[in-house]
């Protein structure tokens, strides 16, 4: 017992520490980054439209970064599955309209199954991506101009 009250008397002091400078170093930047939301706020009340060509821009950035997280859905919603179209799906109306071998059907079920059609899909989604941050980029510049 007497260890323990031994090696909680050396700690405490180190812990003291280690949590004071932390704290000098993350209150600034809490500052900073409180201020620095203020501001994007008052720009955002100031120019709504900007604002969310902004917001569609950085969802377009998002889609770029993880583009499975659009894609999955897209693929899901289609009815094409790990384990084949879904029955009652687009992808079964499709298949049953018979598709050729290695066309766009066959590179998005490949894509929901894992397959070679995953990097296909991906970079589609990633292109729509980019077109979507190229338009909110461009939106939120034009609207966020001052007309003189």
């Amino acid at each position: 017992m007497e260890v323990a009250r031994s090696a909680n008397k050396a700690v405490t002091p180190v812990a003291k520490a280690a949590v004071q400078a932390a704290e000098q170093i993350i209150t600034p930047s809490l500052k900073t980054a409180g201020g620095a939301a203020a501001a994007g706020l008052a720009l955002a009340a100031a120019n709504p439209a900007a604002a969310i060509c902004g917001a569609v821009a950085v969802g377009g950035l998002a889609i770029v970064a993880a583009p499975a997280v659009v894609t999955a859905p897209f693929l899901a919603v289609a009815g094409f599955t790990p384990l084949g179209p879904a029955a009652g799906t687009l992808a079964a109306a499709v298949q049953a309209a018979n598709v050729a071998a290695g066309g766009i059907f066959a590179v998005l079920q490949s894509a929901a199954m894992g397959g070679y059609g995953v990097s296909a899909v991906a970079a589609a989604g990633q292109a729509v991506g980019g077109a979507v941050a190229a338009a909110g980029g461009a939106g939120a510049v034009l609207l966020g101009k001052k007309k003189n």
